[in-house]
C-alpha cells in the first residue's frame, strides 16, 4: 500500500471511531445528564431494604400502608420497603427510645410533633426533599431551622355525640364551657346514659383537656415555648391555672361514669359506640373506628370543644398535625430513603394514603375526601388553632421535671387539687431553669 492510500485509510478509520464514540456516548441521555443514568444503572444492582416503623390503632390502615409501600419496588426494583407496626403510640415510643439508645433505629420512622425535639439528634435534615415545599406544615415544625420530618395529615380535634340522645333529652349543642357543663349535668341527672366516656386508665384519652385546654386558652400557638421563658408559669392568673380549674370542675362533677380510672381507651370507645355514653372527645381519626364497629355513621355528629368561657370570646378549634415521617441518622441508605419519601408523598400515592386515613390533607393541591369532615364544617365555622409543640428549651425543661400533663389528669381524677399540682410544678420548673 502506498503512502497516500495508507494515509487515506488511516483517516477513514479515525473518522469512523469518532462517529461511533459520538453515537455511543455523547448523545445518550446518560451523557446529556452528566452520566447519571449510568450511575443509576450501576446502583440498581445493589439490593436495598428500607425499614419503616409506624403505629396506628386501625388495623385496616396498617394493612393498607404495609401493602402500599411494596409497590415502590416497581419504581425502584432494587429497593424494598418493610413495615413494622405498633398498635399504640405509647408502645411505639417506648420501643423507639430503646432502639435509639442502641443505634438501631429504622431507616424511616414515624413521629408525633412533640417528639421531634427529643429525637432531633437521631434525624437527618430533609430540607432538600422536594415534597417539603408543597407541605403546608413541615416548616412550621422545623427544629433549629431544619425540617427533620414531614407531616402526613392534619385534622381537627372534635367532641363526638349521639344526636338521638340530644334529641331525646332536648339538649342543644354547647358553644361555651358553662353550656358544656350544663349538658353533661343534664345527661347525668337523667340517669340513662354516661355523660362522657373517659378511658382514664390509659392516661392519654384526657389530652383534649389536660394537654389542649391551657394551650388554647392562652390564645398563643407558641404558648409551650413561651413557658420556658418564665420561672413560675403554672400558678394562679396563668392560662394553665385557669384551664386546670375548668378541668377540675368537670372531673369533680362525676360526669364520666362510675370509674373513669378503671377503664381504658378501648372500653371507653365501646361505651360510646354502643350508645351507653352520650359524648366523648377525640381526633378525626376516631370516625373510621366508629364506623368499623357501628357499621354506619347515622347517629354520630360532632362539635368543637367549647373551651371558651363565654360567647364574647372566639370559638377556637384545635387542629393537630400528625404522622410525621423522618429518616434516622443511623440509616445506611439515606438517599434511597429520601427517594422513597418523594414517591410516598407524590400526589397519586398520597391521595390513596389520605383516603385510607380519612383525615385532612397536609399538602397543597391534594384535597381530602371525608364526608363527615365536610358535614362538620358545614355546620360549624370556628377559628382554627394550630397545635405547635414546645421548642428545644421547653422540651429540655419538661424532661428535666418529667412533666406529663396526661398523668396529671389521672391524678386530678383521683382527687389531687389544682393548687397542689401547680405549687409542685412551679417549684420544679424554677429549679430546672436555675440548673439549665
Amino acid at each position: 500500500m502506498n503512502r497516500g492510500k495508507w494515509a487515506g485509510w488511516l483517516l477513514t478509520c479515525m473518522l469512523l471511531v469518532t462517529v461511533i464514540a459520538g453515537c455511543s456516548g455523547g448523545n445518550t441521555p446518560a451523557a446529556q445528564n452528566g452520566g447519571q443514568e449510568g450511575k443509576e444503572s450501576k446502583g440498581s444492582g445493589e439490593k436495598v431494604t428500607l425499614k419503616m416503623a409506624m403505629w396506628d390503632s386501625n388495623n385496616d390502615f396498617i394493612t393498607f400502608v404495609t401493602e402500599k409501600v411494596k409497590e415502590y419496588s416497581s419504581v425502584k426494583p432494587n429497593v424494598s420497603v418493610e413495615v413494622e407496626s405498633f398498635k399504640s403510640d405509647s408502645d411505639y415510643l417506648q420501643a423507639i427510645k430503646v432502639r435509639a439508645g442502641g443505634g438501631a433505629l429504622p431507616d424511616i420512622m414515624e413521629l408525633k410533633p412533640n417528639w421531634l425535639a427529643d429525637f432531633k439528634d437521631q434525624l437527618i435534615p430533609l430540607d432538600d426533599v422536594g415534597v417539603v415545599d408543597t407541605n403546608k406544615y413541615a416548616k412550621t415544625y422545623a427544629i433549629d431551622g431544619k425540617v427533620l420530618a414531614i407531616p402526613s395529615v392534619s385534622f381537627p380535634e372534635l367532641v363526638y355525640y349521639h344526636p338521638s340522645i340530644f334529641e331525646e333529652l332536648n339538649l342543644e349543642v354547647p358553644t361555651t364551657w358553662p353550656q358544656f357543663m350544663e349538658v353533661l349535668t343534664a345527661i347525668q341527672q337523667d340517669g340513662t346514659y354516661i355523660p362522657y366516656a373517659m378511658g382514664g386508665k390509659d392516661a392519654w384519652p384526657d389530652y383534649p383537656f389536660n394537654e389542649f385546654l391551657p394551650h388554647i386558652l392562652s390564645d398563643n400557638e407558641n404558648y409551650l415555648s413561651d413557658l420556658a421563658k418564665e420561672d413560675t408559669p403554672f400558678g394562679e392568673g396563668t392560662p394553665f391555672y385557669q384551664a386546670y380549674q375548668q378541668i377540675a370542675e368537670m372531673y369533680n362533677a362525676g360526669v364520666m361514669g362510675p370509674d373513669p380510672l378503671g377503664i381504658g381507651a378501648d372500653q371507653a370507645n365501646d361505651l360510646f359506640i354502643s350508645k351507653q355514653a352520650a359524648i366523648m372527645a377525640s381526633g378525626l381519626w376516631f370516625v373510621p373506628t366508629y364506623q368499623g364497629k357501628a357499621g354506619n355513621l347515622d347517629d354520630l355528629a360532632a362539635f368543637p370543644m367549647p373551651y371558651r368561657p363565654n360567647e364574647d370570646t372566639p370559638l377556637k378549634l384545635m387542629m393537630f398535625t400528625d404522622h410525621f415521617y423522618g429518616i434516622s441518622s443511623t440509616s445506611k441508605h439515606p438517599e434511597e430513603a429520601k427517594a422513597f419519601m418523594e414517591w410516598f408523598y407524590s400526589p397519586e400515592v398520597y391521595k390513596e394514603y389520605l383516603n385510607a386515613a380519612q383525615l385532612d390533607s397536609a399538602f397543597e393541591g391534594v384535597e381530602s375526601e371525608v364526608p363527615f369532615l365536610k358535614s362538620f364544617y358545614g355546620e360549624h365555622q370556628p377559628d382554627n388553632f394550630i397545635y405547635i409543640p414546645g421548642d428545644t428549651t421547653y422540651t429540655e425543661l419538661s424532661n428535666a421535671i418529667q412533666l406529663d400533663v396526661k398523668a396529671l389528669g389521672q391524678e386530678m381524677m383521683a382527687g389531687k387539687s389544682v393548687d397542689d399540682i401547680v405549687k409542685d410544678l412551679n417549684a420544679k420548673w424554677t429549679e430546672a431553669r436555675k440548673n439549665k
